[in-house]
């Protein structure tokens, strides 16, 4: 048979520590994409081919065109 005591204050803590585990993977997981957009939009000034844009970034063919356009560039 399990022995178990129900501690809410620990419950409470082990929660909010898994919250801020969630958080900081999420921010981590935005900056990284946002980085990505922005090399992407410089190799895009600096006209290189689209595959080579797509290779080096992990960005689709349709994020890099969205890339393009909303920024008035054309390819």
């Amino acid at each position: 048979m399990v022995n178990f005591k129900w501690d809410q204050k620990r419950a409470l803590e082990v929660a909010k520590e898994d919250g801020f585990a969630d958080g900081i993977a999420v921010g981590e997981t935005r900056g990284e994409r946002k980085a990505k957009m922005k090399i992407a939009l410089s190799l895009l000034k600096k006209g290189l081919p689209i595959g080579v844009i797509t290779d080096s970034t992990n960005l689709s063919l349709e994020e890099v065109r969205k890339i393009a356009k909303d920024n008035g560039l054309a390819f």
